[in-house]
């Protein structure tokens, strides 16, 4: 059983244990039928059915990543809660839309983990704000322009007025 099938059955079948028939792609979201206690069910049940076997990771790395119960509790947690975000059939047919699009898009960054923490550090100091808030516009910039430089433009798909603005 893969794992999305696992989680909307347990789902379903936690739903229809407190009497609840819920109608897949309907037009009432997941969201609004789950309460606390149900999302509790389904990841103890999900937990339960990856330690007796019942779902499986792919391979053996990330089996064994997920070895100890606390991790593969947070591992459940997530999974549970990813599809009942971006399941369609949850959510009335509608795929699901990143709400802060772009927000972590320089989390790998480790100089920019740093200022942010210093940032947050540093509150109270309007000056170092601002040279912090600095550093952290020309890192990004740094970035960008990496970035662009690792674009492969092919001119030959260009019209022909914009080919010679290819480097």
């Amino acid at each position: 059983m893969s794992q999305k099938q696992a989680v909307v059955s347990t789902i379903l079948a936690v739903l229809a244990e407190r009497g609840v028939e819920y109608q897949m792609g309907g037009d009432v979201p997941i969201s609004d039928v789950l309460t606390d206690k149900d999302k509790a069910d389904t990841r103890e049940a999900i937990f339960t059915m990856f330690r007796n076997g019942d779902i499986t990771f792919k391979d053996e790395p990330t089996a064994a990543k997920y070895a100890s119960d606390s991790e593969l509790k947070k591992y459940v947690s997530g999974l549970v809660n990813n599809h009942i975000r971006k399941t369609k059939e949850f959510n009335c047919g509608k795929t699901y839309v990143i709400k802060n699009p772009g927000s972590r898009a320089h989390v790998a960054d480790e100089q920019l983990r740093e200022l942010t923490k210093l940032s947050a550090q540093c509150a109270d100091d309007p000056e170092a704000q601002k040279q912090i808030a600095d550093a952290i516009v020309k890192r990004k910039a740094e970035i960008a322009a990496e970035k662009a430089k690792s674009v492969t433009i092919n001119p030959d798909a260009l019209p022909e007025a914009l080919r010679h603005l290819v480097k």
